[in-house]
This record gives structure tokens, C-alpha cells and sequence, in this order.
């Protein structure tokens, strides 16, 4: 005796393909409930698909890596400053107190930049042109403290550490972001997320 097979779970597109493949004299019955199956699915045409990215649902990949992408080209714009005044090769392999320079001036030119948006709206400047926020974990807006001293300041410092700092805060910190949960090391580290917002 033939075992049962569950149509109900295939796609519309499976159906077709086994309506197409299945021998409906041999198998009448589960012929007709294809066909049946396929008759009652209501068909979707892609214009009428709902690509509405609905608020507190978490960013996609690809909007967090286009706002990081703007975020990115403002600082590098930011930092010409530093390659005015400081020579490449000395940025290659810099003395604890150039690093020390480095980090409180990042810091400093980042709040410039985006401290009004981080502290109402949870937002970067490339986050804000996406509509998505930085919130904790329960939904809320993150504050600027956790966002700052939790999430992109240990990140930083990570980075001025030898042997691997930049490794795991350039490489491991954003890989993070393609497991399950869509975050980043720093979310974790901060219990933070990255959703979208009416902003």
C-alpha cells in the first residue's frame, strides 16, 4: 500500500511541478487533489506583494550594511584631518599615545556627527537615512550611554589591541551579524539590536 503523501505543505510551484510529473492514471486520487490543492491557492502576482518593512521588525543585512557603508564614508571624510597632519607610515604602526589621540578623537568627531541623533532617536546618520534605530532588547530606544560606552567605544578600544583586535573588531565583530538573531558582536555585547522605525 502506497504511503501518504501531505500536498498541503508544498508550494504553489511544487504542485505544479508534481501535477506535471505524476502519473494520474496510476494515482487518480492524488491527481485530483493536486489539482484541487493548486485550484484553491489563491495566486500571488508580484505587484501585489507587501515589501513594507513594518517598525520594530529588526533590520535586513543589507540596510544595516548600506547605513554602515554611509556611516563609513563620513568618517573617512572626517578623518582627512589625521592624513593632513599625521604621515601614513606613522598611522601604520602608531605609538600608544597617537592611538590614545586616535580613539578621543573618533569619539569626539562622532558625537559631533551623530550625537543629536544617537540621543533622540537612536540613530546614526546612515541609520536615520535607512529608518532603522539602535534599541535594547526589549524594544525600547537604546540610550546614548549604552550606545556609546557599551556598544561602539569597547569596539574601538578593541582595536588598539595587538594581536588580533582588529581582527575581531574590523572581521569577527560584523560576521556576527549572519547568524540567526541579525546582530552584531557589539549587540551582544551591549544587548542591543538594529530595527526599523517611523524615523
Amino acid at each position: 500500500m502506497d504511503s501518504k503523501i501531505d500536498f498541503t505543505s508544498y508550494t504553489l510551484e511544487e504542485l505544479h511541478s508534481a501535477a506535471d510529473t505524476i502519473d494520474s492514471e496510476k494515482y487518480p486520487e492524488r491527481a485530483e487533489e493536486i489539482n484541487r490543492l493548486i485550484q484553491e491557492r489563491p495566486v500571488i502576482h508580484p505587484e501585489e506583494v507587501d515589501n513594507t518593512k513594518r517598525v520594530g521588525e529588526k533590520a535586513t543585512r543589507g540596510d544595516r550594511l548600506i547605513a554602515a557603508l554611509i556611516d563609513g564614508v563620513i568618517g573617512i571624510i572626517s578623518a582627512i584631518p589625521i592624513f593632513i597632519y599625521v604621515d601614513f607610515e606613522t598611522l601604520t604602526d602608531p605609538t600608544f599615545s597617537l592611538s590614545v589621540m586616535l580613539l578621543a578623537y573618533g569619539i569626539m568627531v562622532g558625537f559631533i556627527l551623530h550625537g543629536y541623533l544617537l540621543y533622540h532617536y537612536g540613530q546614526t546618520i546612515g541609520k536615520n537615512f535607512m529608518s532603522i534605530r539602535i534599541e535594547n532588547l526589549d524594544n525600547t530606544k537604546a540610550n546614548l550611554t549604552t550606545i556609546y560606552f557599551k556598544r561602539m567605544i569597547p569596539m574601538q578600544i578593541l582595536s588598539m589591541v595587538p594581536f588580533g583586535g582588529q581582527f575581531i573588531a574590523g572581521i569577527v565583530n560584523p560576521l556576527f551579524i549572519f547568524g540567526k538573531e541579525k546582530r552584531c558582536l557589539h549587540d551582544y555585547v551591549a544587548k542591543t539590536k538594529v530595527c526599523y522605525t517611523n524615523n
